[in-house]
């Protein structure tokens, strides 16, 4: 029998067969942590994991709106009493905030906005079993969107949302889905759906070898909801395919293996001026009308220009260089 905790019913409700990775991702990892800060510094442990300089906005926009969230109520932050048993899954759920005096409780997320309803209506539910009442709050906090989500449920509702994401993924016919979660999923490789789409993405692009480029164009477009299964097919295929072979290309390429149709350019370096350098001489002229005549920028050009005017000595060694970017040319074949 499928295990089902309440951070599942997501995933499981963009795809019923996913299955979670053995392996835990780093964005995984990083909202555990920034979980872990934000309790630290609510419940003031004063022995709390060092928090690295970047991620410190971050984490306090969560301090302080789950201190705005609470007012005056007692709020409980310490994973260690938020386990939380909800009716009907095998496994309990851990929410990030609970504040029983004012009636609601609080997830956590990092990442991009992304949908939790069923995991909120779970964690509702569990909570109004606990402390017999029928309404319950709760509040999703996306801290790197500075966002938050509201939902409210009644009992009834709360069980309802739950029972019915319970019974997609524990359903007897369920097929795979391509959802947000396929990156995450253990059998994202061998899954069926995906090596479908991915065969679909192919026949289209195999079908101008009897069409034109227009006609296919103006199939697809014809179609509204033909023009949006093509466009995700090709997101998907560029995301899976195109990208991640590309990069192996241009890696053999850059190791010197020599393919024919293809080659690797040797850029020349980039050259700009620094900013405190073009306002030194644009300074010398009406530094209003010199500077914002160039954008508020210099080119290497303009920069000599002026240079040779002022007579500045060796203009050269102020040029800066960066080095530019490789990039692959395909080219015409050997015969």
């Amino acid at each position: 029998m499928k295990e089902l905790s309440p951070s599942m019913l997501p995933k499981l409700d963009g795809c019923p067969v996913y299955v979670s990775q053995w392996t835990t991702s780093p964005a995984a990892e990083r909202g555990t942590r920034v979980d872990r800060w934000i309790r630290d510094r609510i419940h003031i442990i004063m022995d709390h994991e060092p928090m690295p300089e970047e991620e410190k906005e971050t984490v306090m926009w969560g301090v302080r709106k789950l201190l705005e969230l609470a007012g005056d109520h007692d709020m409980e932050c310490r994973e260690t009493h938020l386990a939380m048993s909800v009716p009907a899954l095998s496994r309990v759920g851990t929410a990030d905030a609970l504040c029983v005096a004012g009636g609601w409780l609080a997830d956590v997320k990092t990442g991009q906005v992304r949908d939790y309803l069923a995991q909120a209506a779970a964690y509702s539910w569990a909570c109004m079993e606990r402390y017999f009442v029928d309404y319950w709050v709760a509040h999703i906090i996306y801290v790197d969107q500075r966002l938050v989500r509201t939902y409210e449920f009644t009992i009834e509702e709360a069980e309802k949302i739950t029972r019915r994401a319970i019974d997609r993924a524990t359903w007897v016919h369920a097929k795979p889905t391509p959802c947000e979660y396929c990156d995450w999923c253990a059998n994202k490789d061998t899954c069926s759906a995906l090596v479908v789409q991915s065969k679909a993405a192919l026949a289209e692009v195999a079908s101008v070898n009897k069409d034109s480029l227009t006609i296919i164009r103006d199939r697809i477009l014809a179609d509204p909801h033909q023009h949006a299964d093509f466009v995700s097919r090709y997101k998907f295929f560029v995301k899976e395919f195109g990208d991640p072979l590309t990069e192996a290309l241009s890696a053999r390429l850059e190791a010197g293996e020599q393919i024919d149709g293809w080659k690797l350019t040797n850029p020349k370096d980039k050259q700009y001026i620094e900013p405190k350098t073009a306002l030194m001489v644009a300074g010398q002229f009406d530094p209003l009308t010199a500077f914002l005549a160039g954008g508020g920028k210099m080119s290497v050009e303009q920069f000599l220009e002026f240079a040779q005017e002022l007579q500045i000595e060796n203009p050269h060694s102020l040029i800066k260089s960066a080095p530019g970017t490789k990039a692959m040319l395909q080219t015409k074949k050997k015969n």
